[in-house]
């Protein structure tokens, strides 16, 4: 994938005939596609599908290599990784559903519904977590930033978050990042035999983009940036 040449992971490994990154990354045969250009092709997708051709080997493999290529704080690798397809992906955003009935009156609910079933609707699901157990053992190692290490985690989930996005819609698939934790943390990992120590921090439902996708409208740069000589 561009995406990938472009950040200088390339998997070399053939598993399977459909397990290969693409190295295609010229535009009508001449303009090449920047890492910039990659990055804007990830957009908020809420209307999902499951008209999706890749294996889920391949889906699984890119996701992970998305992943592998994020920087961490002092190099802690504190992401885990929990993918959902077919049955798991039903069965987790069942569970969200109940969880949420059950915390909210029925009038409120109705409105959530509609957009948790668009959450199902998808294909899959990617579940962020950020390893604690690795946290703490980095805060007991350096006291001296032992505050620091819980934002410097956040800080490397958001990139996991972001790069697995950017990956998937690379691949021509839609996502939508949802945070319906932490009400829904325990029976997760309860179903899901998830460790005790990961903790997690978004949801990312993908699947094929069923809706038209209109241009994202962007705040006056002159209210955002500020560049120095």
């Amino acid at each position: 994938m561009a995406l990938l040449n472009k950040i200088g992971q390339v998997l070399t490994s053939d598993i399977t005939k459909d397990f290969k990154f693409s190295r295609k990354n010229k535009l009508n045969g001449d303009l090449e596609l920047t890492f910039v250009d990659q990055l804007k092709k990830r957009r908020s997708i809420d209307q999902l599908g499951k008209r999706v051709h890749y294996s889920q080997t391949y889906l699984g493999e890119i996701i992970q290599e998305a992943v592998r290529s994020c920087p961490s704080a002092y190099d802690s690798q504190t992401t885990r990784i929990v993918v959902l397809f077919a049955d798991s992906h039903h069965q987790f955003w069942e569970i969200v559903k109940q969880v949420q009935r059950q915390h909210m009156p029925a009038s409120i609910y109705e409105g959530m519904e509609i957009k948790l079933n668009q959450c199902a609707a998808a294909y899959g699901t990617v579940l962020f977590y950020e390893d604690q157990a690795v946290i703490q053992q980095l805060q007991k190692k350096m006291p001296l930033n032992s505050e620091d290490f819980p934002a410097w985690s956040e800080q490397t989930s958001g990139m996991a978050q972001f790069a697995v996005w950017t990956t998937l819609a690379d691949s021509g698939l839609g996502a939508s990042l949802q945070h319906y934790n932490p009400l829904i943390d325990e029976r997760v990992a309860e179903h899901f035999e998830i460790e005790k120590n990961w903790l997690l921090r978004a949801q990312l439902c993908f699947g094929s983009i069923e809706q038209t996708v209109e241009e994202k409208l962007q705040k006056p740069d002159q209210h955002r940036f500020k560049v120095f000589n």
